[in-house]
């Protein structure tokens, strides 16, 4: 699994976004559309992840506009930078009045690497592994193979 911070994720996006406006952005930063006013209610943490597709997250800066980017597009975008990979955002919204940092974005990428082997590919492996003096590849061979066959 990759971990991706606000910065990767902004490099990411500005690749992605280049290519697919064909246009470089001037700017691409995060941002809050949501209005901080003065109720105790509003010392909180907002947090949005993928099922909140609508949220607006950038705005993107082109020479002659801006456009809002929402978190539909970045996941879109890290997806097109990691094909077959399953992509999990989160942005937290810190609300408080003395808040350090009021916006963050981050990202969970992951493979689904395991391939469905059936038990004579297994035993293949097996000795192969065998051959190889790799313990550790046998071991998680042998785990596999014994999991099919219980």
């Amino acid at each position: 699994m990759i971990t991706l911070n606000t910065q990767r994720i902004t490099e990411v996006l500005r690749k992605q976004i280049a290519n697919f406006f064909e246009a470089e952005p001037v700017l691409l930063e995060l941002t809050q559309d949501i209005y901080n006013g003065h109720d105790a209610a509003d010392e909180r943490m907002l947090h949005f992840s993928n099922p909140h597709y609508w949220v607006k997250v950038m705005d993107c800066a082109f020479e002659s506009y801006v456009r809002p980017v929402i978190l539909c597009e970045v996941i879109y975008f890290l997806k097109k930078e990691y094909m077959d990979a399953e992509v999990e955002v989160n942005v937290d919204i810190d609300l408080s009045p003395d808040a350090q940092e009021r916006i963050s974005i981050t990202a969970s990428i992951s493979f689904n690497d395991q391939v469905e082997l059936e038990r004579s590919e297994l035993n293949n492996l097996i000795d192969l592994a065998l051959q190889l003096k790799d313990k550790a590849w046998f071991e998680e061979l042998s785990c596999r193979y014994n999991a099919i066959s219980a």
